[in-house]
């Protein structure tokens, strides 16, 4: 029996509605989980900040990223607040990049600065680009070139992306190069700080996952430094430090490595304090040593995508204190398809790109009267 291909195609159109209907973003607009405290945006810091000139300070996670990572993570962050200026050239500092863009907002000096520690772990990675996936050939023959094995699409997307390009950073981090990337970061945060001493709470970062442990345990180290100026300078960032914005947050996975399995600690409360907790409580041991009688209060805000395989919820109690105020977002980064799967390499990389992201980094929450 004939049929027109009118009558074929109508199915298809029928069922595009209910496919649409099944995608979803279940946290967009973005939920501020329950007993989270409120936290101010970068705009509080610049309209309470008396005109003093204020940091910004953008640290990328685990996964290859590059200058162009740097201004558009700027420009996400920055157009929300005002309209955006040209990025100035790049500059390197011990194999970490550093992409800076002044503006003026409201009357106040914003320096933005990106750290690119991706060309730090590139060398090393590039001994596994022999698995990333390529057209198929026959492995079993001589002759045949390279052997590359067929994959499926989204098995060969995860290996590639997650796998070899990823989780590879952390055990890089995590073993005998882990000291050269620490001690890379801490010269670019010494440079960043030294060249603008300032006042309290004029100093903002912006971390992604492997990115928040490796700036943490940089600021760590300068605090614990046997070199009175890197010393000083840890004591002047953590001073400054009014607002610290974790995007896909890693530290209670991390924090595994730390862990002794012989010690079994509380399931909410790990037995051996993690990157964060270890520079919280630092920046209270040498505050309290210091000249200065207090140190302000640090809003610590945590961006998690519930699809986002390689991130973990911050967990207020872990952290909370009369000198920390905590809070956990949920936001979705891409649609979920059919209630079943969400890209999951944009549910780890995509937290700059998420419109709910860049206006509670902005603005805050509850959201900044004087925020458009």
């Amino acid at each position: 029996m004939w049929h027109s291909p009118l009558t074929l195609l109508r199915p298809l159109v029928l069922l595009i509605p209910a496919l649409l209907a099944a995608c979803s973003t279940p946290y967009r607009p973005a939920v501020v989980v329950r007993d989270s405290a409120p936290f101010p945006g970068i705009v509080n810091l610049v309209q309470n900040g008396g005109g003093r000139p204020l940091d910004v300070i953008l640290v990328h996670g685990m996964c290859t990223h590059d200058a162009a990572w740097a201004n558009h993570g700027i420009d996400r962050i920055a157009g929300v607040v005002s309209a955006n200026v040209p990025a100035q050239a790049v500059a390197s500092s011990n194999g970490i990049q550093l992409v800076e863009r002044r503006q003026q907002i409201g009357g106040t000096p914003v320096r933005f600065h990106a750290l690119i520690w991706s060309p730090l772990t590139a060398p090393l990675k590039r001994q596994l680009d022999y698995d990333n996936t390529g057209t198929p050939t026959d492995c079993s023959s001589a002759g045949n070139g390279e052997c590359k094995p067929k994959r499926a699409w989204l098995n060969g997307y995860v290996k590639d992306r997650l796998l070899n390009d990823c989780l590879s950073d952390v055990v890089i981090y995590e073993g005998k190069s882990g000291n050269a990337i620490r001690e890379a970061m801490v010269e670019s945060v010494s440079r960043i700080i030294e060249s603008n001493p300032n006042g309290e709470r004029t100093l903002a970062v912006v971390a992604e996952s492997l990115g928040s442990k490796i700036l943490f345990d940089a600021l760590s180290s300068m605090l614990e430094s046997t070199q009175p100026r890197t010393r000083e300078l840890g004591l002047q960032a953590s001073r400054r430090l009014g607002l610290l914005f974790m995007a896909g947050n890693q530290l209670p996975i991390l924090g595994l490595a730390g862990q002794n399995i012989e010690r079994q600690p509380d399931l909410r409360s790990a037995g051996t304090p993690d990157a964060l907790q270890r520079f919280l409580e630092l920046r209270r041991r040498q505050a309290g040593s210091s000249r200065a009688e207090a140190i302000a209060r640090l809003a610590v805000v945590a961006f998690t995508d519930p699809n986002d395989l390689l991130s973990y919820r911050l967990l207020p109690a872990r952290y909370a204190a009369p000198d920390v105020a905590v809070a956990d977002v949920l936001v979705s980064n891409a649609r979920t398809w059919l209630g079943l799967i969400e890209n999951p390499v944009a549910a780890h990389l995509d937290y700059l790109e998420n419109p709910d992201v860049g206006d509670l980094i902005a603005c805050g929450y509850p959201r900044f009267s004087g925020c458009r």
